[in-house]
């Protein structure tokens, strides 16, 4: 076995040194025989010799149940090997990347979508108070054939009531508009009423201002959601008459 070994070595080194050659690399031989060199010190048995002194005889022939009783004798029972390797599942990467992977039903984020009614209403109401337009507002003793009479900020304390009178540009529809009356401050009434489609939409209101009630007044007029489109601000002196 050692001389068919040396052999192949042998051969295989011929033909690789022969292929350096007809690549034209001779350098690549240096390598080759030192492994060649290693290879014959690591094995003593050396090139192949003839063996002369081997002689050949005839094997003594053997009946066929001595050789059946010498089968059995040199054949034992195999014992089963014993272990508690447990068997694992082999994974495998597949080369998706993370945006390949199902994405699990939780982790998609929920969408509250508000209905469409909704946002159609809110959105008209929005555009009708940018339809709103205070063109005029004054404080007045007495509103006469729709006009304002008597119209001061200064008022004296003996007045029975006074009036609001506003002038709104209304280019959307029908709508509430409401006249929102403070004192020091106080909310004292509101009055509500609907404006028409109108480019001057006259109105006003009354308020009844007792004697007691001497201090600064206002007049707030705001539309249906409750945004102030005017103000208009006054006062009750305790001079008997007005300035």
């Amino acid at each position: 076995m050692p001389d068919s070994v040396f052999i192949f070595v042998t051969l295989s080194l011929v033909i690789l040194v022969g292929a350096a050659y007809w690549l034209r690399i001779p350098r690549a031989t240096i390598p080759l025989g030192i492994v060649y060199l290693i290879f014959i010190i690591l094995n003593p048995a050396g090139p192949p010799t003839p063996n002369k002194s081997k002689q050949y005889s005839e094997p003594t022939p053997v009946s066929n149940q001595k050789l059946h009783e010498q089968s059995m004798a040199k054949t034992k029972p195999v014992q089963p090997i014993g272990t508690t390797i447990q068997p694992q599942l082999l994974t495998f990467e597949s080369g998706r990347t993370q945006k390949d992977l199902p994405i699990k039903e939780e982790t998609i984020p929920k969408i509250e979508i508000t209905p469409v009614i909704e946002n159609e209403k809110k959105k008209e109401e929005k555009d009708n108070n940018y339809l709103l337009r205070l063109r005029d507002i004054q404080i007045c003793r007495n509103v006469v054939n729709r006009t304002p009479v008597g119209s001061d900020v200064y008022f004296s304390k003996n007045v029975d009531s006074l009036y609001c009178f506003t002038r709104i540009q209304n280019t959307g529809g029908k709508q509430e508009v409401k006249h929102v009356w403070y004192f020091e401050d106080r909310l004292m009434t509101q009055v509500r009423y609907n404006i028409k489609k109108s480019n001057i939409y006259r109105s006003w209101t009354k308020k009844t201002i007792l004697s007691n009630q001497v201090g600064q007044w206002r007049v707030d007029v705001q539309d249906s959601a409750g945004n102030v489109i005017g103000s208009k601000q006054f006062e009750i002196t305790n001079a008997l008459t007005t300035n």
